[in-house]
């Protein structure tokens, strides 16, 4: 069922066009990938990691997997971005085992996901829990605000206000640390308004923001 699915929908990669797959090795090779950002000035929010700097390629996938709905992505660029998260930040991942870190992700609107029939942080988020042998959740907040796409708003004041009251936390307790998780953020505005939400409702002691790209 492969070869015949590969010969009516074949996979070329999305920066070079190489036929085989979605994303060659050679273009794999010229991701930059960031470091993580500790925080200072936060008790409860302790760092952040945007695995991918959110060039080109990442861009693609991420295109491809949210508004194309070429969800068959998934699985590869999970696999490349725990296997570069285990090789780059060993270090961060055995202090979130350690500690019990709950990966959780951001939710959709359920009008949103309605339209779109799936979260892609989710789907992307369980399988990347899941290979970094990290617990995980989508059952602690939820979006109660059909909020427009930040990406598309002019300044940091649209946004900050879009984002108001737009989550809730469920009747869930409230893990005593948390990795919020998004597959891009560019302000981490998103991530934070999530967390202040949470750390409203429960006694949370730790967070990591947790995406696979951003600047």
């Amino acid at each position: 069922m492969s070869l015949i699915l590969d010969f009516l929908f074949p996979k070329n990669c999305l920066l070079c066009g190489k036929s085989g797959q979605y994303f060659c090795p050679h273009c794999l090779d010229k991701q930059t990938i960031n470091s993580p950002r500790l925080s200072t000035n936060n008790l409860n929010y302790e760092g952040s990691l945007s695995l991918f700097k959110y060039n080109s390629l990442v861009k693609k996938i991420i295109t491809e997997i949210k508004y194309e709905f070429v969800t068959d992505i998934i699985n590869p660029f999970v696999d490349i971005s725990a296997s570069t998260l285990k090789t780059n930040f060993p270090h961060i991942l055995d202090y979130w085992r350690q500690n019990d870190f709950v990966l959780v992700p951001i939710p959709l609107h359920y009008f949103r996901q309605n339209w779109r029939g799936f979260n892609q942080s989710i789907l992307i988020g369980q399988l990347l829990a899941s290979k970094l042998k990290l617990k995980f959740s989508d059952q602690i907040i939820y979006r109660t605000k059909n909020t427009h796409v930040q990406a598309k708003l002019a300044n940091k004041s649209e946004k900050s206000l879009n984002l108001e009251n737009a989550f809730t936390c469920s009747d869930n307790p409230i893990p005593k640390n948390i990795i919020l998780f998004d597959d891009v953020s560019t302000t981490f505005s998103t991530l934070k308004s999530a967390l202040k939400t949470i750390s409203s409702c429960g006694d949370l002691n730790r967070c990591w923001f947790l995406t696979l790209s951003g600047h």
